[in-house]
């Protein structure tokens, strides 16, 4: 509610979400933004980042993924029978596992997972024979030359890994929460809002910056491939559950890279307000990835971890959040459509 010399473009000018093409606007628009959104967000990923990082419930390798995602199909990631009983106990033994644990022989056997590694990371830290995975013996050989320094470095990164991770997905998860909550509180819902597409941009960089944690894990020469191919024949696709929940990281990722990339005005504009929304639609197809790539990763079989109760959780949430907006969407869109009451018409 500003006096001005001249008025600003009607808004049926441009696409809604997009501000006019005057500098001094958009530089302001640019510092509110980073005022309301980047610094707010910055600030409550550091502490939820602090808090996965130095409460020992939710120390990651504290929940190992079971050997059974490391043998060929995806069975592996879903208990059953007595194997859904207890998957680990406070000695760290799995049982129904592979007696040579997770990397005795399997293809991937000790990697980190894809795009959210939800658990640990991989099979337990250094003990590729099924050991304690939060003490790793020291000194120990065989494959350790391949990973990111010292024990305690490994460990520190594949916390976090799962920690950026699962802080990407609560931030998809929120994206998806913006219209439905926007319906509720009967407020506009345009094309495109500053707010969502920000919690966008802060999500991809998270799950870039947890990519990075995960390969970091294991870097040796060669072995980022061993996340998705066999490591004795790159030719051959690994079908395993933790080959697939890689691949569902991989698309995941380069999704959300995506829409990320095209999160500004210029793009609304190029694209079009309905081509664009199309394309940011695809956000509900990342959210479906992350979730597969997380029950492919043998979540089901981590019942004492906080990680799969903040998993079940999201899901619970963006249903339920979807379902009402999808309801007041439409007896919104019943009122529009059906035009004036007789008796308007009549005084009409």
């Amino acid at each position: 509610m500003s006096s001005e010399s001249a008025p600003s473009p009607p808004r049926t000018t441009r696409p809604p979400g997009t501000q006019p093409a005057n500098h001094r606007q958009s530089s302001g628009d640019l510092r509110r933004r980073i005022l309301r959104h980047y610094l707010p967000f910055a600030v409550a990923s550091i502490a939820v980042l602090g808090l996965y990082m130095t409460a020992p419930l939710f120390d990651a390798n504290r929940y190992p993924p079971p050997g059974d995602i490391f043998a060929e199909g995806v069975s592996g990631a879903v208990p059953s029978g007595d194997q859904a009983a207890d998957p680990f106990d406070p000695g760290g033994d799995q049982p129904g596992a592979p007696a040579t644990g997770p990397g005795g022989g399997q293809p991937g056997g000790g990697q980190p997972g894809g795009l959210f590694d939800h658990g640990s990371g991989g099979a337990p830290p250094f003990d590729h024979g099924g050991g304690q995975p939060s003490a790793p013996p020291t000194g120990q050989s065989g494959g350790q030359s391949s990973h990111a320094g010292d024990p305690d470095t490994v460990l520190t990164m594949r916390r976090l890994s799962t920690a950026t991770g699962y802080l990407a997905l609560g931030l998809v998860g929120l994206t998806l929460l913006i219209g439905p909550a926007n319906l509720l509180l009967r407020r506009a819902t345009p094309v495109s809002s500053y707010l969502r597409r920000d919690i966008g941009i802060v999500a991809a960089i998270t799950s870039i910056v947890h990519v990075v944690f995960g390969f970091l894990v294991k870097h040796g020469d060669g072995e980022i491939l061993s996340y998705f191919f066999a490591p004795g024949d790159r030719s051959r696709v690994l079908t395993s559950s933790f080959g697939l929940a890689n691949w569902a990281g991989l698309f995941a990722v380069v999704i959300v890279a995506g829409l990320a990339a095209i999160s500004s005005d210029f793009a609304l504009r190029k694209l079009k307000a309905r081509r664009w929304k199309k394309i940011q639609r695809l956000n509900y197809l990342l959210f479906a990835l992350v979730i597969v790539h997380a029950l492919l990763y043998g979540a089901l079989w981590r019942e004492t971890s906080p990680y799969t109760v903040l998993l079940g959780v999201s899901v619970i949430v963006v249903l339920v959040g979807q379902a009402v907006g999808v309801r007041l969407w439409r007896r919104r869109n019943a009122r529009t459509t059906a035009g004036p009451t007789p008796a308007a018409a009549v005084t009409t």
